[in-house]
């Protein structure tokens, strides 16, 4: 479990100085229920985490759910300052501490909703839909109890345990048993219709509200074949027994153990049977992001490019080199266009934030940058390099300066320069 210094400008709200400090989540123990024809959610989730002694507050991101209630043998007092739960400690304590927090409200961000098909997915920003420690450096295990209206089914982070069936709606219990950050946890509530697979020993699970069996086994007909690969180029197997795949809505979304995407991707794979990019993007975010994950949004692209150009190397081997030259081709385009307009700009961000032109840098010139030190280095070398550095930091979190070091490593050469021209300039 990482340890994560939160620097927090807040004065005043209680008697004497709070000091926030280091947070370590252990675990999130979450109860939910989302009612999809208002918009909004119930919710009450205990967490177990770990202070220093000399701590005496601590902060947990809340969104704009409103608090109820805050319990817990070692809370003194709470209060609200914007999107932040601030909870003072007592000062004679035992950790592991817990703390249980009711809330409700209606989510900004994080979690979509649709009252006429009767659906909700969340999409990345957690932190607005349940109260979590949102910084990247931060690992917990989870279990989520989801209750959804009757006739409904129900996608969560981790692995499915129990359903249990009532008169007017279903509770679904997932529990995932290793850590991963905030941003992972997530579910999907609809009416499916369901496909499965196989590889190995893991299940595969397709779901859509609206295409029938046989055409989701025609969606992700590559799917196997993908973990198969990811697995083969780290060296690590898959983390769970069942990964699934929801077409839903209009995001694409990785979260541990599953993944959403636009229900309009369906057509571009029917159209034309090698464009399941995306398909290969989020299953490789199942590696690197959710369990090799930057250590903050300085390095996203460490998260993304890796996610965008391990994608086009499954397609080299699938399909052939012509289709991987095609993809790195309209990497270096949207690369150069950026460049064309002046905003090229350094692979580590000083303070990310998610414009278009950001995500052209971290996903396409990172992907692109990643092709050159492929050729750099060679095909032995690179890939060498890249289960080397997957594997030391596999349940880490990284920067930069790791990757590089790990590549240097792995093929005996100083790296510096290129770092300097395509990452750092």
């Amino acid at each position: 479990m990482s340890r994560i210094l939160l620097i927090i400008l807040v004065a005043g709200l209680f008697h004497n100085s709070l000091s926030y400090g280091q947070l370590d989540v252990i675990h999130y123990n979450l109860k939910i229920n989302p009612d999809i024809g208002s918009g909004t959610v119930k919710g009450e989730v205990i967490i177990d985490f770990e202070v220093p002694q000399e701590q005496d507050s601590v902060m947990f991101a809340c969104g704009n759910m409103q608090i109820d209630e805050v319990n817990g043998k070692n809370v003194s007092s709470h209060y609200t300052d914007g999107n932040s739960l601030i909870i003072k400690l007592k000062k004679k304590r035992k950790s592991p501490l817990s703390i249980n927090i009711s809330y409700h409200g209606k989510p900004k961000n994080g979690m979509k909703f649709n009252s006429e098909l009767n659906q909700v997915y969340t999409i990345y920003s957690t932190n607005e839909w349940m109260v979590c420690n949102d910084t990247f450096s931060d690992r917990a295990t989870i279990e989520m109890e989801i209750t959804v209206p009757e006739g409904l089914d129900c996608v969560g982070s981790g692995e499915l345990q129990e359903i249990i069936e009532s008169s007017d709606n279903r509770i679904f219990k997932w529990q995932q048993s290793y850590g991963t950050p905030f941003y992972t946890y997530g579910l999907a509530i609809g009416d499916f219709n369901e496909a499965t697979d196989q590889v190995g020993d893991k299940e595969l699970k397709y779901y859509s509200p609206v295409l029938t069996s046989e055409e989701l086994k025609k969606l992700y007909l590559e799917t196997p074949k993908m973990i198969s690969f990811f697995e083969e180029k780290t060296g690590i197997e898959y983390p769970q027994k069942t990964y699934t795949q929801v077409l839903m809505g209009s995001f694409y979304q990785e979260m541990s153990g599953f993944a959403v995407f636009n229900e309009k991707y369906a057509e571009s794979v029917f159209n034309d049977s090698s464009e399941i990019h995306l398909t290969g993007h989020e299953l490789a975010h199942q590696w690197w992001g959710n369990m090799i994950t930057c250590k903050n949004l300085q390095h996203f692209w460490l998260n993304e490019a890796f996610a965008v150009y391990m994608a086009s190397a499954f397609h080299e081997v699938h399909f052939g080199p012509e289709k991987y030259e095609a993809d790195i081709a309209i990497y270096k385009s949207i690369y150069d266009g950026l460049v064309k307009r002046g905003l090229d700009r350094s692979l580590i961000f000083e303070k990310w934030k998610p414009t278009r032109d950001n995500r052209g840098i971290a996903y396409y010139k990172g992907a692109y940058v990643l092709h050159l030190l492929r050729q750099e280095l060679g095909d032995e070398a690179f890939w060498k390099g890249v289960k080397e550095y997957s594997q030391k930091y596999y349940g880490k979190f990284v920067e930069t300066k790791d990757f590089q070091e790990s590549m240097e490593q792995a093929s005996e050469k100083d790296l510096s320069e290129f770092f300097e021209k395509w990452v750092h300039n």
